[in-house]
């Protein structure tokens, strides 16, 4: 992935993400685990399986959870940072994304998954700002051919 362009690091990303997606199942099982048992690793497990669920609500839930694990000191940081990453992308949320997966690429430049997940929002990010710029350009195009117009009609008008 060395070599690859953001765009491909982001598709590769996104497969990936895709078959990682927790099924119904697997949050109702992990939701009653940490409702029977509040532990640090039955809260991480939750919070993990939410972060990946097909609902945004599960996932903003699993961001206030993983949210508690890192301010209650949780031994595996780097993780919740992660996974509140993956949730704030699924959530279209690409800046705090973003933000997460630096934090975790300042302490730990190795770390696979968050490079991969930083370059898929730096690929979702230029494509807004190019989407951005078309619609602006487009727009003071726009305004630049109706003032031509409008120009063109005064002065075909002063020629009667």
């Amino acid at each position: 992935m060395t070599n690859s362009t953001p765009e491909d690091a982001r598709e590769l990303f996104e497969s990936t993400l895709e078959m990682e997606m927790s099924p119904p199942s697997l949050i109702s099982d992990a939701a009653l685990a940490y409702n029977n048992n509040q532990t640090a690793d039955t809260t991480f497990t939750y919070a993990f399986a939410l972060s990946r669920s097909q609902r945004d609500s599960e996932r903003a839930f699993s961001i206030i959870l993983f949210d508690q694990l890192i301010t209650d000191k949780y031994p595996h940081p780097i993780d919740c940072f992660y996974g509140k990453s993956v949730a704030f992308y699924l959530n279209k949320d690409y800046e705090s994304a973003r933000a997460g997966v630096e934090d975790i690429l300042r302490s730990n430049p190795g770390h696979q998954k968050a490079r991969a997940l930083h370059l898929a929002t730096i690929a979702v990010m230029e494509e807004r700002e190019r989407k951005m710029n078309l619609a602006v350009g487009s727009g003071v195009l726009a305004v630049g051919v109706g003032a031509a117009i409008g120009l063109a009609g005064l002065l075909l008008g002063k020629k009667k």
